[in-house]
């Protein structure tokens, strides 16, 4: 079984060691060299410094030591997300197996677990790795200790006591299993509730450990993060607005977990022509929100009302944990919290029983066809094609990946090996000829997701250089479209993409010309070239 596994996450994923840095890896990278540099202690460094209301030491802990072993080695940070993953969908099927009682179910979930598409940004986004597939896997080892707790015929506390444990290391990872304090209990009610020692003995370990936990967190948001007006930044929605979403976000769970958002993006593309024949000038975003929200409740009805012609003990808890998965969200500031489309990182997660349920409810089909011959027949081709599907998207999306890295990584090094060593003073300026990722037509960048300025600090620092920490400090040059020129502790590091920019720094700071480093960046042959600026247009 695990070999089988290990053959699929090796055909599926064996490209990703070769992508690279995508956008907010540089800003925690940046953020542990101003760790180191600055000299802060343990605590700073994992439970206060940047936590505002998020607390997730672990995570953080975790993250630290992975760079400080890895630093820029971009293969062995992929190596490991699909190791994590992998140990994920064993624990996956190590708890289909003591829910289904059946290997051959349970086989078939972790697998569904391990190639489902829609999810993958949850491990191949090397940003969220940690925190989203590391507290998935604690949250699996405490469902399945729970499960084994409440399956015993004779109560052994240990396993509660572990379970719980792990749920809340899980939370200190990442809060997205926040939903837990509802969901045991609701396993509970589910498969023991005449069992009321086992009840009586879950409350008097899990409310302890959780009145601990909502403490820690309520003096990390009002004393450690006094005075921080962060929150402040985002709009926050009405009541009304939170009841609404409480309702409608789980069945956005439900669907999306299941049907890829191009599906349900097309489909609903198509209703509104349909709907609208008038509108010969579509609206992508009415599609993409309104049309997406219809088609999206819509399927989710569809499965609850098939779930409810197959009902089992196995389904209810699917989809009750499927819908408490999606409450973390509805508490989501700002334009974000209106997204009709889930991010797939924030489905991670509920895929653990998105993929219990589809089997199950596969099964459960084939138990009700007669010939049963040919239902084994039909079930394996719908099975196998829904694998395939999702294991050529998820390599298609990591090919996309690998070429973009490509690029990136020749920018970089052709950067470096033109210049291998940095004046104490430096500064530069590239050019290019496109604007990307939905920037304003007169944005020109590089193809890079974040601020190339930061990129460029975080990589000379790597490879020789040393910046003080002043300089990995404020998210500075990380913005994408950041331009500026900082001098802190002997030395001086600044990028511009706009030549007037330049020149206001120039005035204003008295840098040899011969320390600005020039580039033009051709977006037709994706390369960079080093150019010569005329010194009398500075002058």
């Amino acid at each position: 079984m695990i070999f089988l596994y290990l053959v699929a996450a090796i055909f599926t994923f064996w490209k990703l060691p070769f992508t690279f840095f995508q956008q907010d890896e540089w800003l925690i990278i940046g953020t542990y060299l101003y760790l180191d540099k600055a000299g802060l202690d343990w605590l700073h460094r994992f439970f206060i410094y940047k936590q505002l209301t998020h607390m997730v030491p672990f995570t953080h802990f975790v993250s630290y030591t992975q760079f400080e072993l890895f630093r820029t080695n971009f293969y062995l940070y992929g190596l490991t997300a699909i190791t994590i993953h992998l140990i994920n969908t064993v624990l996956v099927y190590h708890l289909s197996s003591l829910l289904l009682k059946k290997r051959v179910l349970a086989f078939i979930a972790g697998f569904l677990f391990l190639t489902t598409s829609i999810s993958h940004q949850g491990f191949t986004w090397i940003a969220t790795t940690i925190g989203t597939s590391v507290s998935t896997l604690f949250f699996l080892m405490s469902l399945i200790f729970f499960s084994k707790y409440l399956n015993q015929t004779t109560s052994q506390i240990r396993h509660l006591i572990l379970s719980m444990i792990f749920f809340f290391s899980s939370l200190l990872f990442k809060e997205t299993s926040l939903f837990g304090f509802l969901l045991f209990p609701a396993f509970w009610f589910i498969y023991k509730r005449k069992d009321f020692i086992k009840a009586k003995m879950l409350l008097i370990v899990f409310f302890p450990l959780g009145f601990l936990y909502m403490s820690v967190r309520i003096i990390n948001v009002y004393l450690i993060n006094k005075g921080s007006n962060m929150e402040a930044a985002f709009v926050q929605p009405g009541l009304d607005v939170y009841i609404f979403r409480l309702f409608t976000l789980p069945l956005k769970f439900i669907s999306q977990g299941i049907l890829p958002q191009e599906f349900i993006i097309n489909i609903a593309s198509n209703l509104v022509k349909f709907s609208y024949p008038l509108l010969e000038n579509l609206n992508p975003h009415i599609a993409q929100s309104v049309g997406a929200d219809i088609v999206s409740n819509l399927f989710s009805v569809l499965v609850i009302a098939i779930s409810i012609i197959f009902y089992s003990k196995t389904i209810l808890l699917s989809l009750v944990f499927i819908s408490l998965s999606s409450l973390p969200l509805i508490f989501v500031p700002g334009k974000a919290g209106y997204n009709s489309l889930i991010d797939g990182r924030h489905l991670y997660i509920a895929e653990i029983f998105t993929s219990i349920l589809l089997t199950v409810l596969i099964y459960a089909v084939y138990l009700r066809l007669a010939r049963k011959k040919l239902a084994l027949s039909i079930v394996s081709i719908i099975v196998i094609s829904l694998i395939l599907f999702h294991v050529g998207k998820i390599r298609g999306d990591i090919d996309q990946q690998v070429s973009i890295g490509l690029i990136r990584k020749s920018i970089i090094n052709n950067i470096t090996r033109l210049y291998p060593k940095l004046p104490q003073r430096v500064i530069f300026y590239i050019e290019s000829d496109k604007a990307y990722y939905g920037l304003a037509p007169q944005d020109y960048i590089l193809p890079f997701q974040s601020g190339f300025g930061q990129t460029l600090l975080v990589w000379y620092n790597e490879h020789g250089e040393e910046f003080p920490a002043c300089f990995f400090e404020d998210q500075y040059l990380y913005v994408q479209v950041s331009e500026g020129y900082r001098e802190c502790g002997g030395r001086g590091f600044g990028y511009f993409r706009k030549k007037e920019n330049l020149k206001k720094t120039l005035r204003e700071h008295s840098i040899p010309f011969k320390n600005i480093f020039a580039f033009k960046y051709t977006s037709s042959t994706s390369s960079i070239s080093s150019m010569q600026l005329d010194k009398s247009d500075f002058d």
